[in-house]
């Protein structure tokens, strides 16, 4: 009953973005516009909530997570925002990143994610954003932002070789767990049944000498089916060249044949 309530709220919200300022200090004299509206979509996901997303658009780039939690600090409790390039699902991290990267300067868009659904309708109603700066909070700029983003970019030898470590163990645990899974099912059950999985028996098998020769007789028999015989110029020359130099061999060793059965001969007349 409750999800239905909320989805009821949800449609009855408008579509339309709305322009709110967004101001660093209270006394900002230039103040930067942002757009906001609900994010509503078909599909929605864990991390995006229907009735408690807002979806935010032109944020400067100075503005980081801390600064929009600070923004929309009066609308109620915010659970987590991602700022991303361009609008979509979220950029998932695939590795680990040892080395700083360089983060591009431009303007992004943000989901804002509310504690509760009335949250949500306040923030969309505000006429006016708290300023991002506050006592915990400051955003940095000029010769102290430039220091730090200095600072940031050296990295020091221990710190990467402790990040390299920590990785690698947390690589290994996982792969270990992987492997014993996997050797689980390969083990029977109570019924005597075995868990077919993608890897398959078939690729870690070891070769014996005799499968080795079995497999390689296999290949070049293959092979010499799909060669053509006798079929260019030089092929005929080679294989007269080879007839010729077999059948010298043959007269060679059908001679020694004779002169040793002639010396094995026990009647000697002379």
């Amino acid at each position: 009953m409750k999800l239905e309530n909320e989805k009821m709220k949800s449609s009855k919200r408008p579509l339309i973005f709305k322009a709110l300022e967004l101001k660093v200090t209270d006394d900002s004299e230039s103040p930067h516009t942002i757009y906001i509206k609900e994010h509503a979509v078909r599909d929605h996901t864990e991390d995006r909530p229907q009735g408690r997303t807002l979806f935010v658009v032109n944020i400067p780039p100075y503005i980081d997570d801390d600064g929009i939690k600070n923004a929309f600090r009066e609308a109620g409790t915010v659970k987590s925002v991602s700022l991303l390039e361009k609008p979509g699902p979220s950029e998932t991290k695939t590795i680990d990143k040892f080395l700083p990267v360089a983060q591009k300067p431009m303007f992004k868009v943000g989901y804002v994610v509310f504690a509760k659904v009335a949250q949500l309708d306040k923030a969309l109603a505000l006429t006016e954003l708290a300023p991002v700066n506050s006592e915990k909070y400051q955003i940095k700029c000029g010769m102290q932002k430039w220091v730090e983003e200095y600072n940031n970019s050296i990295l020091q030898a221990k710190e990467l070789k402790e990040k390299v470590e920590v990785f690698m163990k947390k690589h290994d645990e996982k792969t270990k767990k992987a492997e014993d899974k996997e050797k689980k099912l390969e083990e029977e059950d109570d019924d005597g049944w075995i868990t077919v999985t993608k890897k398959g028996k078939v690729q870690s098998f070891a070769r014996s000498e005799k499968v080795e020769s079995k497999v390689m007789a296999k290949e070049e028999k293959n092979k010499k089916r799909k060669e053509l015989k006798n079929f260019y110029t030089f092929q005929i020359r080679e294989s007269k060249m080879k007839h010729v130099v077999a059948l010298r061999q043959k007269f060679e060793e059908d001679k020694k044949k004779i002169a040793q059965i002639k010396q094995s001969r026990r009647f000697k007349p002379f």
